[in-house]
């Protein structure tokens, strides 16, 4: 018999207004991590503290002061989904493109989380939207090759990655927007990244509705998981729904995990289902995950 996974939800501490990143006041949140811890999860997903978009604050002492709030409630974080660019240029300085990643990890270490999320392909520059960063990308892969690409980026996330090992944290990239929609970009780029403390988030929705399947994903890069992104969908857009609420085969998905030898996290990107009482809607979730894992045992 296998242990039950670890779970974690998500909860937003930031928010983008005016072209900054900015705290949320705790108030907005503290509610539902108290709920979470209610439900009996002592692990969140948190976002947003990231160099892509400038910050109205002090992020590092921001980021110590909830991590050290979740601390005092016995909780850290799963993981830190942040956001970094992967490459700047070829024939310019990747330095920032490094620093940034480790900016972040940092930023990630102080959350108490050993899990930087990036998301893959992200110019060095500020392009505010995902149709301009996937434009620069594939315009910078016309110019210099995508064996070139591949590599400067996969040097970029080895640099970092191991830089980051200091703070005890490990730098994982999604399968997202362009490097899911075409599902042979990530497979290209983790053949060229060669840092042990790097390696792959698996979003389940993503792969369900856009990337060609689940166990696509898990036939090429099963073995580079370091954590997880769940949640469902009825396989044509990305509804972030709880499991069980889309067509996502959870404990097929669950068994191939354990024959995958993956222990760290299940980390829900969904909510609670949608019940009066917040605690409640938490617990229902966590059952319906937990019977999936019993029937995934066979």
């Amino acid at each position: 018999m296998n242990a039950p996974y670890r779970l974690s939800y998500p909860v937003d501490t930031v928010c983008w207004t005016d072209g900054f990143i900015r705290p949320l006041p705790p108030e907005r949140y503290e509610p539902k991590i108290r709920a979470i811890k209610a439900a009996g999860v002592d692990a969140l997903m948190l976002t947003g503290y990231v160099t892509v978009e400038p910050a109205a604050f002090d992020v590092d002492e921001e980021t110590k002061r909830l991590g050290g709030f979740l601390d005092s409630l016995g909780m850290c974080a799963a993981q830190h989904h942040g956001l970094c660019a992967t490459w700047a240029p070829a024939g310019e300085s990747q330095d920032e493109v490094v620093e940034n990643i480790v900016k972040c990890a940092r930023w990630t270490a102080n959350l108490n989380s050993k899990v930087l999320v990036i998301h893959p392909g992200n110019s060095i520059a500020r392009l505010g939207s995902i149709a301009a960063y996937d434009k620069a990308f594939h315009e910078e892969m016309a110019r210099i090759g995508r064996t070139e690409i591949m590599r400067l980026m996969a040097r970029n996330v080895d640099a970092a990655a191991e830089e980051a090992r200091a703070f005890g944290v490990s730098v994982a990239m999604e399968n997202v927007h362009f490097f899911n929609e075409d599902n042979t970009l990530l497979p290209d780029l983790f053949a060229e990244v060669h840092s042990t403390n790097a390696g792959y988030c698996i979003d389940f929705g993503h792969a369900h509705y856009a990337g060609g399947g689940v166990d696509y994903w898990l036939d090429r890069l099963g073995d580079r998981i370091l954590t997880t992104h769940i949640h469902d969908n009825r396989g044509r857009d990305d509804e972030h729904r709880p499991p069980g609420f889309g067509t996502i085969p959870w404990p097929d998905v669950i068994a191939r995990l354990r024959a995958l030898g993956y222990e760290g996290y299940a980390n829900f990107e969904s909510g609670p289902w949608e019940l009066p009482d917040m605690v409640d809607g938490y617990r229902h979730a966590i059952d319906y995950w937990r019977a999936c894992e019993k029937i995934a045992e066979g």
